[in-house]
């Protein structure tokens, strides 16, 4: 089994509807968007950690940003 298959670019906005189901004991599946047609990609345990951590620093970067331009525009 390889790493990582890759067979769509997504973005998703807030709004967008997120669901998980626990597949196995060691997978969880994610479907973002309509129940019709979702996006859907499964983590294992160890790799959802490590999204999560990824994830975690992300946000903290995006807060970070978000504030040094809103205190620039209170200048």
């Amino acid at each position: 089994m390889t790493e990582l298959k890759v067979s769509s670019y997504v973005i998703v906005r807030d709004r967008c509807p997120m669901r998980f189901r626990v597949t196995g004991g060691d997978d969880v599946e994610f479907s973002f968007g309509g129940t019709r047609d979702p996006f859907e990609f499964v983590f294992d345990a160890e790799a959802l950690r490590g999204f999560l951590r990824v994830g975690t620093d992300a946000l903290r970067e995006m807060d970070a940003q978000a504030a040094t331009e809103q205190a620039a525009a209170t200048r």
